[in-house]
């Protein structure tokens, strides 16, 4: 199955292996600090660790994006230290 991308999304992003779907999500303009003003690239990985995803993409984004990193298990921002978060439905 081929990636979907969402209009807007980087050229790297395509180079990216394991990508399920990508996307921009906006920047918030209302927000104190610029880094949260700033469009986020949301890349959803078939697998892997989102922390290490988040990391990896980080390198590749530079300081134009903020970056999400989704993987089965788990979720990581970059404004948080791509710490991963894990997904799981409640027990």
């Amino acid at each position: 199955m081929a990636p979907s991308y969402g209009a807007g999304v980087p050229a790297w992003v395509k180079r990216v292996q394991d990508v399920e779907a990508a996307y921009i999500l906006p920047g918030n303009p209302d927000e104190e600090d610029p880094a949260d003003r700033r469009d986020s690239v949301v890349i959803k990985y078939a697998s892997g660790d989102a922390g290490q995803r988040c990391t990896a993409i980080r390198a590749l984004a530079g300081s134009e994006h903020g970056v999400i990193a989704y993987t089965p298990t788990g979720m990581a921002v970059d404004s948080n230290d791509c710490l991963s978060v894990k997904l799981g439905a409640p027990q």
